[in-house]
């Protein structure tokens, strides 16, 4: 099709109703649980004061104050979880309203198509028809998610500038974890500014949250905001057969370790990581993080001997350090250095962000990717990245030809700066290096064209079939056969006569 349809767009942003469809479940789970708490306390505090008739007037009194402020307690954590609610489902309505634009942005044509087939649907309905018509709905006539879009309606190229807008922001709110501030959230706040609908297309406040977390683990090597974050989600994460409280436990323990904590390692492995060796704890669909954690747990013991040749390895007598040397050159020895390294933070960061996808159902490619692949792939052929006078590619060089460039300064740069630095000329996006690496591996774009058989290009470039310039036609036989006996050929539409030696076949793409 020519033009994209409503229904492409209902499509392409069904994942942005998932999260706040999830975060309605989880506070609604969160206010059951609090109500069902609340209820059990209200009793056991109301029968304490029923079984003890005998007690003083002013115990009594002391209980049912405690009890009302409870109550005042519970009425604002109530409250809070229903604003929070409502500030959910204002999400969801103002991104349907979002979605809703883009019926007042479709063709002329196809709105009067489909106002004529709602006519005709209502006459039949009236009986207006002979009974021997089996009058058809207007969705199969003319479906609405085939409206097609006006691309010159100016409300639509608004739309798609915010849209665009949005794009950029989500992929800066989720690839910009620092410590300090969010570069997408501020940016998302100065759009703000102008528009406040922009707060509530995107769930900002849940990526803040997962940044914290994930700054805490891969930058400060913090294991607080996890396990607060695990046990806030737990009992969903227990259901989806998450293996992630295993690797918080197991990075903890080896935190233990560094830290030279011997003893209290060895009661927490006891309590905490001995109890992922037993099968029987491991329901059906967990097999493979048993397997996984057991192989893991067998390293344990041989850890514990690594950090006592390390610690004895100072030791002044020689024998013990000849044999200490060689233990610690060993290649199983390093294997339990990495351990100790920094990539048991990476393993955990990585596995919160895997289960925190899977939690709210987010997808893991970024949005603005998609859309940028969508464009690519209509747009890639055969001949990019092999032009080597127009384009920094060479054949069978082109990703080091982009390291070496991107090893400067990046900040603030446009594309036609790596052309001037080599002296090339490109403008095609799909060989663009900031769209290389999404474009490498994208397919070609299958492009159809009207091509007659057998072109043969002249000198002068143009192309035309075999037949009409080498097979003498009644009009022109005389001539034709002259010039074919002569080895050269005329032009039809200049009239120029060229060699035939001259002349290429060409072959189309």
């Amino acid at each position: 099709m020519n033009n994209p349809s409503i229904n492409f767009h209902v499509q392409a942003h069904q994942t942005d109703f998932r999260i706040p469809t999830e975060l309605i479940k989880k506070n609604f789970k969160s206010i059951q649980k609090l109500i069902e708490k609340q209820k059990k306390q209200v009793y056991e505090d109301v029968a304490k004061i029923k079984k003890n008739p005998k007690l003083p007037a002013t115990i009594k009194l002391e209980m049912i104050r405690k009890l009302i402020r409870g109550f005042d307690q519970y009425s604002k954590k109530l409250a809070q979880a229903i604003e929070k609610d409502r500030e959910y489902r204002s999400r969801l309505l103002a991104r349907i309203d979002n979605l809703k634009v883009l019926e007042e942005c479709c063709l002329a044509e196809a709105t009067a198509i489909l106002s004529e087939a709602k006519e005709e649907e209502q006459l039949n309905g009236e009986g207006k028809t002979d009974d021997l018509v089996d009058p058809k709905p207007t969705e199969e006539i003319l479906p609405s998610n085939d409206k097609f879009l006006d691309l010159h309606n100016p409300k639509l190229i608004n739309w798609y500038r915010d849209q665009t807008n949005l794009l950029i922001v989500d992929y800066l709110i989720k690839s910009n974890i620092k410590k300090d501030r969010n570069i997408g959230i501020s940016l998302l706040k100065n759009f703000a500014k102008t528009d406040p609908k922009f707060l509530k297309l995107i769930d900002y406040d849940l990526f803040e949250n997962f940044n914290k977390v994930f700054v805490s683990i891969i930058v400060d090597h913090d294991l607080t905001q996890i396990i607060s974050w695990f046990n806030e989600n737990r009992a969903v994460l227990k259901k989806s057969g998450s293996n992630l409280e295993f690797e918080i436990n197991y990075c903890k323990f080896l935190s233990l370790i560094e830290k030279g904590d011997i003893n209290e390692a060895i009661n927490f492995s006891k309590l905490n990581l001995s109890p992922y060796g037993n099968k029987e704890n491991y329901v059906d669909n967990e097999v493979k993080n048993h397997e996984l954690n057991w192989n893991r747990l067998k390293e344990i013991g041989g850890l514990l001997v690594y950090m006592a040749i390390k610690n004895t390895s100072n030791s002044t007598t020689t024998a013990s350090t000849f044999s200490s040397s060689l233990i610690i050159n060993s290649s199983r020895f390093k294997e339990y250095e990495k351990l100790l390294s920094d990539e048991r933070w990476e393993n955990l960061s990585q596995s919160f962000l895997t289960n925190f996808i899977k939690l709210y159902a987010i997808s893991q490619n970024y949005p603005l990717f998609i859309y940028l692949s969508i464009g690519l792939s209509s747009l890639k052929t055969k001949s990019c990245y092999r032009n080597t006078e127009n384009t920094i590619f060479r054949c069978g060089h082109e990703v080091q030809d982009l390291q070496n460039i991107n090893t400067k300064d990046k900040k603030f740069r446009s594309p036609e700066y790596y052309y001037k630095i080599l002296n090339k000329n490109n403008n095609c996006p799909v060989c663009s290096p900031e769209l290389f690496e999404i474009s490498q591996n994208l397919p070609h774009a299958q492009l159809i064209t009207n091509i007659f058989n057998n072109p043969f290009k002249l000198p002068n470039g143009n192309i035309y079939p075999f037949d009409k310039l080498l097979i003498p036609s009644e009009k022109y036989l005389s001539e034709k056969n002259t010039l074919l006996r002569m080895g050269k050929v005329k032009d039809p539409l200049t009239s120029e006569i060229f060699m035939i030696d001259n002349c290429v076949r060409v072959y189309p793409a």
